[in-house]
């Protein structure tokens, strides 16, 4: 009966909690600030030469401490068994200095780069970004690496003396990360297309090309079109060659617009096609007939002409286009005295002085005329974007006398009496 009493209380009896069972281990150390670690895990810092570490003799032991210091040896010691509940145990862990460098066998390494910015490695060792001073090297040769994205790396081997500093300027150079496409094709002159812009014709090189794969198309009038992908490797040239195969009945011709200057809108028969460019722009696909290319430019003034175009032949237009008063001149008109009316190839004008603006370039009848002055005309020609003087120097008219202003009135009687005398004789 009173064994099955002892189980049954056994039973209802709450289980010890993990950890509750506390004691100490005192760790006493040399260096005061040093770090302490049970098995990596940080307990506290050593100060009086003591740090009391508590510990659970239900938990899982700990079996190594360690102390570090800067300047120090790192040290380990064994912890041991632990002390009973409520006791306290004493370890003992003693840190030696680490040697340091005196100047007569250490010296120092001054990294600059361009760009700045750069990661610096001593003997494969990462001492920070340029600019940087690397100190506490021993005397002798020391490989030194700079890293800069974008960069290629850069080495070299740099000798130390004693005390001294040895400066070290690395010059970064890009990774290259464009490359190169020659193209050539039999026959040649054809027009080359890379991703769908137009870069000339056969045989080329198409330089500044992004690294990767790209789209290339070859075509040329009266023969079928040729077109593969081409991978670009960087710092490398690619080389095409195609050959094109004749197309026996072509339906369609090419038209090559250019222009000065360059960037001109291109519009075939009033439909829009793209922009020039330095290697002009190829129209493909182009019915046979007389087509209609205009070039449309902001701050240009519009140009446009007639092509023929034939079936499996290529086609050229080149445009230069004029900007607004490129075929216009101006005429400045003064007279002596001012005020004189002015008439331009009989047209009148206004007074002068006047400014006559947007004239045709040619030659124009300029008229002056002031009333009591004589007329004054001469011939001035207009030239492109020039402005030509007129100066009118006007002559007073001659004004009549009253005696001569009469002599016409009294020949007009002495004729009149004269008739008069004849018809009486006559009767």
């Amino acid at each position: 009966m009173a064994g099955a009493v002892l189980a049954l209380l056994l039973l209802v009896a709450p289980a010890a909690a993990l950890g509750g069972d506390e004691a100490w281990i005192e760790v006493r150390c040399n260096v005061n600030g040093a770090s302490i670690y049970f098995d990596n895990d940080y307990k506290g810092q050593i100060a009086s030469g003591v740090l009391s570490v508590p510990v659970y003799t239900t938990g899982t032991p700990y079996y190594t401490a360690k102390a570090t210091m800067d300047g120090y040896y790192t040290s380990s010691v064994s912890i041991g068994s632990y002390p009973s509940i409520g006791e306290s145990k004493t370890i003992y862990i003693t840190l030696n200095p680490t040697p340091t460098p005196t100047p007569s066998s250490s010296g120092s390494i001054s990294v600059t780069s361009s760009p700045s910015g750069a990661k610096t490695y001593v003997d494969g060792s990462y001492y920070g970004r340029t600019p940087q001073v690397i100190n506490g090297l021993s005397v002798g040769s020391h490989t030194v690496r700079v890293e800069y994205d974008g960069y290629q790396t850069w080495t070299q081997t740099a000798g130390v003396s004693a005390g001294g500093v040895t400066s070290v300027y690395a010059t970064l150079t890009p990774q290259p990360t464009y490359g190169s496409i020659y193209v050539s094709s039999s026959p040649s002159n054809a027009n080359v297309y890379l991703d769908g812009t137009y870069k000339g014709t056969t045989p080329m090189t198409i330089s500044g090309v992004s690294q990767g794969s790209h789209f290339l198309e070859i075509e040329k009038a009266g023969y079928h079109e040729w077109s593969s992908s081409v991978k670009v490797v960087s710092g490398q040239q690619s080389h095409i060659s195609a050959t094109l195969d004749s197309n026996v009945q072509p339906t369609t011709g090419t038209i090559v617009v250019s222009s000065t200057p360059v960037g001109a809108y291109i519009y075939l028969d009033g439909s829009y096609q793209g922009r020039t460019t330095a290697q002009g722009f190829v129209i493909i696909g182009v019915s046979p007939g007389t087509r209609t290319v205009t070039l449309k430019l902001d701050g240009y003034q519009d140009a446009a002409t007639s092509v023929n175009v034939n079936a499996g032949q290529q086609s050229s237009v080149s445009l230069t286009l004029q900007t607004p008063g490129a075929n216009t001149g101006s005429m400045t008109i003064t007279s002596a005295p001012a005020g004189a009316e002015v008439y331009l190839n009989n047209a009148y004008k206004g007074i002068t002085p006047l400014t006559l603006s947007d004239l045709a370039v040619g030659s124009y009848t300029v008229s002056v005329q002031l009333q009591g002055y004589t007329g004054w005309t001469t011939t001035a020609s207009v030239n492109a974007g020039a402005t030509t003087p007129v100066s009118a120097q006007l002559v007073p008219a001659t004004t009549p006398t009253p005696e001569a202003a009469a002599m016409p009135l009294t020949a007009f009687g002495a004729i009149a009496l004269l008739g008069a005398v004849l018809v009486l004789r006559r009767r």
